[in-house]
């Protein structure tokens, strides 16, 4: 008997797509749901992966009601895996649709026990505004402010632009009822509406659609840029309040707050040997877990335990 022959599928055969590497994050392209897929279909939800998808699920749904979610910290050496579970429960809790209708949890192989769990976690999310999850690195934006890093990966995860003016113009755009009438102007036009964004203070197209759907709020070009660099300044940081209210706007459906997972990647490495930079994560997600409430969990991960050294050991 040959090695390859105990495996279930021959590893001569098929390619590591992923290249061995789990990358955390929400991106939706085509090459990153077809790595998706591969994940899925070869993830195997037993030893530890299914002992800890089963603690976090057992954990999370009995807290839902409760004033504050227990945070997770995944920890394990370089290649261990642990980029791989948070991945795949990141699409498994949103259980991830793909182009062809397949869905991440009819894709993966799990337990009977672990699917009892997600369909628990689908019913209470009935009651509570659905489910959401939203996955990625602190360190792949705003390395300045934690907060702003932060909302980058929620801003992503409903499709809003990760900056933090752009994305709260956008939620105004629509809460006033007039996003499909001013994209539609600038791309009439001949505009494109993600360069129009880029250049969101001086983009001419936008300002004209504007004025024409706001006359009394924009009444010229001029008016235009003063209103929206007052409302909607660069920023460098913002208060915790503000990333609450932010975070609050962008997840909210019809008045209610859904069951939102945040995946958060190489934490450990984010924070590497910066006291103040661990303080700031802590302030952050200390802040979003005693406001926001059992809805809110925060999964983390590292090389070392949580307690393993004195930066980390803050988080606890």
């Amino acid at each position: 008997m040959n090695n390859r022959e105990i495996y279930s599928r021959d590893p001569s055969t098929r390619k590591l797509i992923n290249e061995g590497v789990a990358n955390v994050n929400d991106e939706m392209t085509d090459q990153s749901l077809a790595v998706l897929r591969y994940e899925l279909e070869t993830f195997v939800c037993d030893g530890q992966y299914g002992k800890g998808l089963e603690h976090i699920l057992e954990t999370y749904v009995k807290n839902i009601g409760q004033p504050q979610q227990p945070a997770v910290w995944v920890s394990g050496f370089y290649g261990s895996g642990k980029s791989h579970l948070v991945k795949m429960l990141r699409a498994l809790w949103a259980d991830t649709v793909f182009p062809d209708g397949a869905t991440a949890r009819g894709i993966a192989n799990l337990p009977q026990g672990i699917h009892d769990l997600f369909r628990e976690l689908t019913t209470a999310g009935k009651r509570h505004g659905g489910l959401h999850a939203a996955s990625g690195t602190l360190g792949a934006g705003a390395s300045g402010s934690v907060r702003l890093a932060m909302l980058r990966i929620i801003f992503k995860s409903v499709g809003l632009p990760e900056q933090y003016p752009l994305a709260r113009f956008i939620m105004w755009l629509k809460a006033e009822g007039i996003y499909d009438k001013v994209r539609n102007e600038v791309e009439n036009r001949g505009d494109s509406w993600q360069e129009e964004l880029d250049n969101f203070y001086v983009a001419e197209g936008l300002h004209e659609a504007l004025i024409k759907a706001k006359p009394a709020l924009f009444s010229s070009p001029a008016t235009c840029l003063e209103t929206l660099n007052n409302l909607y300044p660069f920023v460098q940081d913002i208060s915790s309040d503000d990333m609450l209210k932010a975070i609050r706007q962008a997840l909210t459906k019809d008045g209610k707050f859904p069951l939102t997972l945040v995946v958060l990647d190489e934490v450990q490495q984010y924070i590497g040997e910066d006291s103040q930079r661990s303080m700031e994560v802590q302030e952050v997600v200390e802040s979003c877990c005693k406001n926001i409430g059992g809805k809110l969990l925060f999964v983390g991960t590292g090389q070392t335990a949580v307690t393993g050294t004195s930066n980390l050991k803050k988080l606890e």
